[in-house]
């Protein structure tokens, strides 16, 4: 359902991005309000995000080196989305709506055909690894029919916590939080939030069972994990 208020803290979180298309409608939509997509501030930045999508998409890899190319890329990223962080690498295609209002920590890697569709923000925390065909859909219809005629629709922000893993061909629908360290498996529907250290599977995605956090791995004498040396990239 849409708000009936706007949300100061996500509009401060949006501050803090680059692109946005600053206007009321922009708060509203953002802050899960009804709001016209309709208006020029919004068309034109989606229009400035399909450009942008395009130049990323579309690299002429024959003119980069494989040691180059997370470079170059990095630096096409961070003009498409709002904020990113060093480390991160996004296979093409990579389609987001707006792009401006996606936050992506660093050392994330999406693989292949990633659809965010960025109504409101996105907001991804470090070190998260997302498969192929995965959908964010912040956005948000009411059931009622003369809302379509009248064009008007909202959208809830969604957060990807640190060091998540996200299955391929995944869907994430509006205003859900994804704790920190969860594992959501291949195809699942995430409808609710998942709590931290969750592997969650399901449509509706449901927790089956808690993990330890990083640092009890750490100090587990018995993880297979603990002793192996990650190379810098």
């Amino acid at each position: 359902m849409a708000a009936t208020e706007k949300r100061p803290e996500i509009i401060a979180l949006s501050k803090g991005l680059q692109g946005i298309p600053v206007c009321e409608d922009y708060d509203r939509m953002i802050s899960g309000m009804m709001y016209n997509p309709t208006i020029p501030q919004l068309l034109e930045a989606r229009h400035r995000c399909r450009g942008l999508a395009a130049d990323y998409n579309n690299l002429d890899t024959k003119t980069v080196t494989y040691d180059k190319i997370a470079d170059v890329r990095l630096e096409l990223l961070r003009k498409l989305v709002g904020r990113v962080g060093d480390g991160t690498f996004i296979e093409p295609p990579f389609l987001p709506d707006y792009g401006s209002n996606i936050s992506i920590g660093k050392d994330c890697f999406f693989n292949w055909n990633v659809t965010i569709l960025d109504t409101s923000l996105v907001v991804i925390g470090d070190r998260v690894q997302i498969g192929t065909g995965v959908s964010l859909i912040t956005a948000g219809h009411d059931t009622s029919i003369l809302s379509r005629r009248k064009f008007v629709e909202f959208g809830h922000p969604i957060f990807i916590e640190d060091d998540c893993w996200i299955g391929s061909n995944v869907l994430v629908l509006p205003g859900v939080r994804i704790g920190q360290g969860c594992t959501i498996g291949a195809g699942s529907v995430v409808t609710k939030d998942i709590p931290p250290f969750s592997v969650a599977v399901g449509a509706p995605c449901r927790v089956k069972k808690t993990i330890q956090s990083a640092e009890e791995e750490e100090q587990d004498p018995n993880n297979e994990y603990r002793n192996i040396v990650r190379e810098d990239r």
